[in-house]
């Protein structure tokens, strides 16, 4: 197990970087994105490959975070039917407004059934995504603070969602394609 969690993280890597993250204004993808991105999920990635048998959606693009160097990706749970990943600041975030970028789900039970995740109050809008796929975007509600923008997507039996502060459609739905890559095939 051990030596299948050291390939899965060296793959991740190696992955990334044929999938490169966005590209900064001069054209070029800036590397310590990639590396904090890479480095965040290859700690989460045993984790979740030991816990669910959802395939992982995990984004690399469009988050926003070209010059963070410090990424957690925190397994906020898994189990045998649904995942919740954290992308925060610190280690210990847990979906604190004031550290946390985004969270990442997928899931094969009923969208309804994930604990703050409703969205009957709110408008969605249909996307298109990556394989034909059909998502749904979901603008951030401002208040006090503005609440992550989101997108949902069902691919088989599985449901996805990501959402990000602050992202705007544009950002949300390339985070989301970047996330489906292979398809029906898990990304990590």
């Amino acid at each position: 197990m051990v030596q299948f969690a050291k390939l899965l993280a060296c793959l991740v890597i190696a992955c990334g970087a044929i999938n490169s993250p966005q590209s900064s204004p001069g054209g070029s993808a800036p590397k310590n994105h990639h590396s904090a991105i890479s480095k965040a999920y290859a700690k989460a990635l045993p984790v979740l490959h030991k816990k669910t048998s959802v395939p992982l959606r995990l984004p690399t693009q469009g988050l926003g975070l070209e010059g963070e160097q410090d990424l957690f990706a925190i397994v906020e749970s898994a189990d045998d039917t649904t995942y919740i990943v954290d992308l925060a600041a610190t280690p210990d975030c847990y979906r604190e407004h004031a550290c946390s970028y985004g969270t990442f789900v997928g899931t094969s039970r009923p969208l309804h059934e994930i604990q703050g995740y409703g969205f009957e109050d709110r408008e969605g809008i249909s996307v298109g995504l990556r394989h034909g796929l059909k998502g749904r975007y979901y603008k951030g509600l401002c208040g006090a603070y503005c609440s992550d923008s989101r997108i949902v997507w069902t691919e088989g039996r599985f449901h996805y969602i990501i959402g990000l502060k602050a992202a705007t459609k544009r950002d949300i739905v390339r985070s989301a394609n970047s996330s489906i890559r292979g398809g029906s095939s898990p990304s990590y």
